[in-house]
This record gives structure tokens, C-alpha cells and sequence, in this order.
């Protein structure tokens, strides 16, 4: 009996009617920390979510991801692009739908939880390159630790201006990664 009132009250606050995400069918973006793991323990990841103009936004990001992550993640969906163009406020409907983490690291495209409102230049341009070089580094290491962070010009914003990216790595000859990205 527990488990079915716990799983009616999980339904009903992820996937409630009131929510302004457009994937009913999947969890949504919370205000907190949304937990995400991706790929049978080979990615987990924690997103922090913050209401901006009344939608939950990504702020902030970190996890780890391990050498049976890569290749282990999913393209985006047609329901995730119209959520990546919901948040999208700067006048365009020309970004990309985003991952937090990148499908070759293991991240899912069919989750709006690893989804935000990227520039299409900076995502298959530099930031692109810079995913190419986590997944060089974790061909050969045991572990990748993943950060992000998420700027906004005002709390009326919806779409990140930068994304700040780190990536650290165990027994690995790889330095650490840091980039700073325009939006």
C-alpha cells in the first residue's frame, strides 16, 4: 500500500497538468535538486533547478560519468526541442535543444531534465570540441567529474546568456578541462 500511494504522489507532482514543461510522459524539472542517472549507474548526475519567470531553469550541475557512459546516451526528441524552444527567450527560435550532458558521454536527449536552450552555433561549434575532448580523456580513465553553471541575465530569463563547464578526471594522464561558453 505504501508503495502505491508513494508512486500516485511521485505521478502526480512530476507529471501534474499545472506544469509548464511540454514532456508529460517523462520527469520534468523541479525547483532543487532533480537527480538523473543515466545508462545503468555509468552516468548519475544531479541538475539544481531554480524558477525563473515562473519555469524551473538549470543553475547548476555536477555528477560523474565513467568509460561505460560513452556512447550509452540517446538523441533528442521531438518533445525535447519544443521544450528547449519554450525556454527560449531571446527572439530567435533558432537554438538547439541542448544537453547538459552529451548524448557520446551518455546523456539523454529524451529527458527535459538533461535539456536547456543552447545557441546552435556554440553547440555544434566549441562546445562540441570541448565534449570531444572529455570523451578523448575518458577513454582512458576510471572516472570523469562533471560541473556546470548556468548564467542568466535577469530572474525574467529563461534561457541561459553562459554555461560555465568543468571536467576532472581519475588515473588519467588527462589535465583538468575548464571553458567558459557564450549562449
Amino acid at each position: 500500500m505504501f508503495k502505491f500511494i508513494f508512486l500516485f504522489l511521485f505521478c502526480v507532482g512530476v507529471f501534474s497538468s499545472d506544469s509548464p514543461c511540454i514532456c508529460t510522459t517523462v520527469p520534468c524539472p523541479q525547483d532543487g535538486a532533480n537527480y538523473i542517472l543515466m545508462g545503468k549507474n555509468n552516468a548519475n548526475m544531479t541538475y539544481i533547478y531554480k524558477t525563473l519567470n515562473t519555469i524551473p531553469v538549470i543553475i547548476e550541475g555536477y555528477g560523474y560519468i565513467t568509460p561505460l557512459s560513452l556512447h550509452n546516451g540517446s538523441d533528442t526528441t521531438s518533445c525535447t526541442r519544443e521544450y528547449a524552444r519554450m525556454l527560449e527567450d531571446d527572439g530567435e527560435d533558432s537554438c538547439d535543444a541542448g544537453h547538459i550532458l552529451a548524448n557520446r558521454l551518455g546523456g539523454y536527449g529524451n529527458e527535459p531534465l538533461n535539456i536547456f536552450p543552447q545557441n546552435s552555433t556554440i553547440n555544434q561549434g566549441i562546445y562540441n570540441q570541448f565534449e570531444g575532448k572529455i570523451y578523448d580523456c575518458m577513454m582512458n580513465s576510471t572516472l570523469g567529474y562533471l560541473k556546470w553553471k548556468f548564467y542568466y541575465m535577469t530572474n525574467e530569463n529563461t534561457q541561459p546568456y553562459k554555461v560555465t563547464y568543468y571536467a576532472g578526471f581519475e588515473e588519467s594522464n588527462c589535465e583538468d578541462l575548464y571553458e567558459e561558453f557564450p549562449n
